[in-house]
């Protein structure tokens, strides 16, 4: 039974299509991010999250659907409520393609959040920063004379990102912002990574989200040239973490309550 999820992001609605008894870490067969998916949608057989504004194409549409997951419904130890959906799932899911150990769940969207989960399974708190997009904004909006950058999943940058990999700084100013809002935030990642790490409270990290390939090399070299606690981190990434989340999620439609 092919099973159509869904999240409503701050800035995009994010589309999969997969079957929940697959539950190891590629259970998605589609996906799609855009205003609707290039199969049929059956609303008997879906399930969606939602974490920014319902647009009004949806308004019409979603008559018949179910009524969205929450964040209580996820089975993730000693998570609060008011707690966003999409990282509850995406820490969730997480965990459970884990080798074990605690997670840092680092979710690189319209806001960058980081989510930890013990060795145990629980919940044990994060961290929420303005992601790559908000950061370009406010340096324009609040100065006299920096440029506005477009948003860098539009791929329309005004020139081409400079390579991270390539030591030195940039010479010019869009690069320069760029630069240093991709850097502070991989710093901040790592800050938390080692932190995590050094207290054996983690011993993976896992990147999602639209903007994760932007910062990937940036973490990557830091952590290269961090501790050797946060050397030995496992570092995956996974695009479609908390879609998979969604469609691992066992509903009271599928005859299984709520749990995994």
């Amino acid at each position: 039974m092919a099973v159509t999820v869904l999240l409503v992001g701050n800035s995009r609605l994010h589309w999969g299509l997969g079957t929940p008894q697959n539950s190891g870490p590629e259970p998605l067969q589609n996906h799609w991010d855009g205003h609707c998916p290039p199969w049929r949608v059956q609303p008997a057989t879906m399930r969606w999250a939602a974490v920014g504004l319902i647009p009004p194409s949806l308004e019409t549409r979603r008559g018949p659907w179910p009524p969205p997951i929450r964040t209580c419904q996820v089975p993730l130890a000693n998570c609060p409520p008011p707690g966003g959906v999409d990282r509850a799932l995406g820490a969730w899911q997480a965990f459970g393609c884990s080798a074990g150990g605690g997670v840092l769940v680092v979710d690189a969207g319209t806001a960058l959040t980081m989510t930890a989960v013990t060795a145990n399974g629980s919940f044990a708190g994060g961290r929420i920063l303005p992601g790559v997009a908000l950061q370009l904004e406010s340096l324009h909006r609040g100065t006299a004379s920096l440029p506005c950058v477009v948003s860098p999943w539009a791929k329309a940058w005004p020139t081409a990102p400079r390579n991270q990999a390539e030591p030195g700084l940039a010479t010019d100013t869009v690069n320069a912002m760029v630069d240093g809002v991709i850097h502070g935030l991989s710093a901040a990642v790592v800050n938390t990574m080692t932190a995590l790490a050094g207290a054996a409270v983690v011993g993976e990290c896992w990147l999602t989200g639209g903007d994760a390939p932007l910062l990937q090399e940036a973490i990557r070299s830091q952590l290269a040239a961090g501790q050797r606690a946060t050397r030995e981190l496992a570092l995956h990434d996974d695009p479609h973490l908390v879609l998979k989340g969604l469609l691992r999620l066992r509903t009271r439609a599928d005859g299984g309550g709520l749990d995994a």
